[in-house]
């Protein structure tokens, strides 16, 4: 005879909460938990809502000091549109050249092809997420088993205090 389904287990640990709630948790859980590398641009331009990433050219570095800041090496965001040559990016962070990051509140600025060395676009690591949900779930198991082992909180009718000697 096999042990409980896994919906019977998940029923188990939120037992006055509801099922389907701890299921939309879980999920929810899973769904925002990525990770993400930035590769190598593939095609001519990327597509709309994409995040990039555009490394600045030493020249570019200097000449849009005055738009993304002194020192700027990498900005990235959120890629708008084309514009006569030039990339208009909702910028949601900078890098300093020192390494420092800055984030921003999704301003656009435009980014002149001549002063961009090199874009890269956000890309779902799939072998990482994966191993970040299951890293979750097992630890999700574990404490689970855990309180259940030692128990958690007072047994019914046992929390009272202790009767009074005369």
């Amino acid at each position: 005879m096999s042990g409980p389904s896994v919906a019977e287990y998940v029923r188990g640990l939120f037992p006055n909460r509801g099922y389907m709630r701890a299921s939309v948790v879980i999920a929810a859980a899973y769904l925002t938990a990525a990770c993400y590398n930035y590769n190598p641009l593939t095609t001519l331009t990327p597509e709309p809502g994409s995040y990039v990433a555009a490394t600045l050219t030493d020249l570019g570095s200097q000449e849009l000091a005055r738009y993304v800041g002194p020192s700027v090496f990498v900005v990235r965001g959120r890629y708008v549109g084309d514009s006569d040559s030039a990339l208009v990016v909702a910028v949601s962070s900078v890098e300093l050249q020192r390494g420092d990051q800055l984030s921003w509140a999704g301003e656009s600025v435009v980014l002149p092809s001549k002063y961009i060395a090199s874009l890269e676009v956000r890309r779902l690591a799939r072998g990482r997420s994966l191993l970040l949900a299951g890293v979750g779930a097992g630890g999700l198991v574990v404490t689970s088993l855990a309180f259940r082992l030692i128990g958690s909180g007072t047994q019914p009718g046992g929390g009272g205090p202790p009767p009074i000697k005369k």
